[in-house]
């Protein structure tokens, strides 16, 4: 009952709450968040100009000579093709490169956005004694038989974004990935939601990685709970992805979806509905 209860939640409209909660708290995170946002947009226009410098002119001359080889009748038609699509790829690149850099910047405050969420909800473990007595109820037994998951399959890199610290194969992988899906984008309509499909892997995964961190989860509680409730951590992935796409505004998204991510961490902690089914048959 509690499962049904849960997906009932609606899970893709946390990262847009996430971002009303800023707009009505803005005191408590705009300084962080601003100063933050500055080095993004400096680090990002370092890489992007030489990038648009020297790469751009190449790849529409390429993008061009495919389309005329392809369109030998219709000249016109290819030069506006050739235009669309090297400014689809030169945004798409510069995305990739922000969404990157940003990654590193948002990462030296999203734990405390987070945490300025769960502390105004008053959900912040109190005793330190009581918080592995804690993740034992609300997350199941913490050893436990793992499922093995083919590496590439989408449960699997969600569950390794859901992991209590990122490896030096996962601060790669993403970004591989990130550029390796790019070429969806030129797929209309289909292809940019499979591409932003693709990124909420790892972005849905790593939405409660800061609570199951403070409560002290184990791998086997988080593959659990992300096993479960795979397609409620898809649609908030999916949402977010989408919102950190929007030029200049997705600078700010890329912030607001963790105080989202605590908003929907602590309904559910309020709520109770926390528990996976094996923990409660068990009980």
């Amino acid at each position: 009952m509690d499962l049904i209860r849960e997906r009932r939640l609606p899970t893709a409209t946390y990262p847009i709450r996430g971002f009303f909660h800023f707009l009505h708290h803005p005191g408590r995170h705009a300084g962080p968040i601003g100063l933050s946002i500055l080095k993004v947009v400096a680090a990002s226009a370092v890489a992007i100009v030489p990038l648009y410098k020297f790469t751009y002119d190449f790849q529409r001359g390429m993008i061009g000579a495919i389309y005329k080889h392809i369109m030998t009748d219709s000249p016109f038609l290819s030069s506006a093709l050739t235009s669309l699509t090297s400014s689809i790829v030169f945004f798409l690149e510069t995305s990739a490169i922000t969404l990157v850099l940003g990654g590193h910047f948002v990462g030296s405050i999203e734990d405390r956005l987070f945490d300025s969420v769960m502390e105004e909800r008053n959900g912040l473990p109190v005793k330190k004694e009581e918080i592995p007595v804690i993740a034992e109820k609300v997350g199941g037994p913490a050893s436990s038989l793992r499922l093995e998951h083919p590496f590439f399959s989408p449960m699997n890199l969600m569950i390794m974004s859901a992991q209590q610290e990122e490896s030096l194969a996962m601060t790669l992988l993403q970004p591989a990935i990130f550029v390796m899906t790019l070429p969806l984008n030129l797929v209309p309509f289909v292809g940019p939601i499979c591409f932003i499909s693709i990124q909420a892997f790892f972005v849905g995964g790593k939405a409660h990685r800061r609570y199951f961190k403070l409560y002290n989860w184990s791998l086997a509680q988080r593959q659990r709970r992300i096993e479960y409730h795979f397609w409620q951590y898809q649609r908030f992935g999916m949402v977010a992805s989408a919102l950190e796409m929007i030029p200049f505004l997705g600078y700010l998204f890329m912030y607001t979806n963790y105080i989202g991510a605590a908003l929907w961490a602590m309904d559910l902690h309020d709520a109770k509905l926390l528990i996976p089914l094996s923990s409660k048959k068990s009980s």
